[in-house]
């Protein structure tokens, strides 16, 4: 009698052990990632889709300011992402600890600049801008004469953004202007710019792009975005918006790109969700949003000549 009941039970160990799933494949199990917070509105429609399309999926997403987020990335996550590239010390130190980090581009994205409504300087020339950022500029009236809007205040959404070292890298500065201040949300930045006339606010496009969203309709309805002339010498006359075609085209002077980086050391779920998002359909919904996907979408349309009938 033992002896059957240890048959049985090994028998009941065996078909549960076959039926046992991996604990995570790409598309079956649960992963860690950490974004940069500028591009919270594109990545949780990423986030969500990928979801639905693998409902055994589960992606824990952080968002961070630029610094915090590669900080976490080298601690404990396996997957970023950021607006820029790992460079070569820290692809060295992660190699070190036998990671080999991937990185895909995954869009290119666009820095908005935002001005109170009423202010009558929405377009500003690239060598204005650039002025701006490095401090030479810091009045309204030094941009049109007859702006009575005062001091500009440059605010950005964090001191570790990546708004602020985009903005460095740009003007060449080693600090941001004695005139800039960090809040803490992009929707202070908003919210602030939308207070102050003298206002200039900094941040990723993302959050404005997509005109499906309620929550970035109600963002533009509150704030101008600025347009910009390129930066070649001599243009200053027609001036952009950081739209998507814009960015393509490269008449919008302050884009970037967008990388996806994983270090996942076998193919698990946050490869799964690295492929995703890089691939055709994330391709699809990233361009939904407004902002220019890595990757040309085609559509694919059929007509067909049929006769017109008309009910009766």
């Amino acid at each position: 009698m033992k002896c059957a009941l240890l048959v049985v039970l090994l028998a009941v160990l065996v078909l549960f052990g076959c039926d046992k799933m991996p604990e995570n494949t790409p598309t079956y199990g649960t992963t860690q990632v950490v974004v940069d917070e500028t591009l919270y509105p594109v990545m949780d429609a990423l986030e969500k889709a990928f979801e639905h399309t693998y409902p055994k999926t589960n992606v824990e997403v952080t968002y961070l300011p630029e610094a915090s987020a590669f900080k976490h990335f080298y601690d404990s996550t396996v997957v970023i992402v950021a607006a820029r590239r790992l460079n070569e010390e820290e692809e060295a130190h992660l190699k070190s600890r036998t990671l080999n980090p991937r990185t895909a581009l995954l869009a290119n994205d666009a820095i908005a600049l935002l001005v109170h409504p009423n202010n009558p300087d929405t377009n500003l020339t690239c060598e204005q801008a650039l002025q701006i950022f490095s401090g030479q500029i810091q009045d309204w009236k030094q941009i049109g004469s007859t702006n009575s809007n005062g001091s500009i205040n440059i605010v950005f959404d964090n001191q570790f953004s990546s708004t602020v070292t985009y903005i460095l890298s740009k003007s060449g500065q080693s600090a941001p202007p004695t005139n800039s201040y960090a809040l803490k949300t992009t929707e202070a930045v908003v919210e602030y710019v939308a207070s102050n006339p003298g206002a200039l606010g900094i941040i990723g496009y993302s959050w404005l792009s997509d005109y499906d969203d309620p929550a970035c309709r109600m963002l533009r309805s509150k704030i101008e975005i600025a347009a910009i002339s390129t930066c070649e010498k001599g243009s200053q006359t027609n001036f952009y918006k950081p739209f998507a075609t814009n960015v393509q085209d490269e008449l919008y002077p302050f884009s970037r790109q967008i990388f996806v980086i994983n270090r996942e050391t076998s193919s698990g779920t946050g490869t799964g969700f690295t492929a995703f998002i890089a691939g055709e359909m994330g391709q699809r919904i990233i361009s939904k949003t407004g902002i220019l996907p890595a990757y040309k979408v085609e559509r694919n349309i059929e007509l067909k000549s049929e006769p017109f009938k008309v009910k009766k």
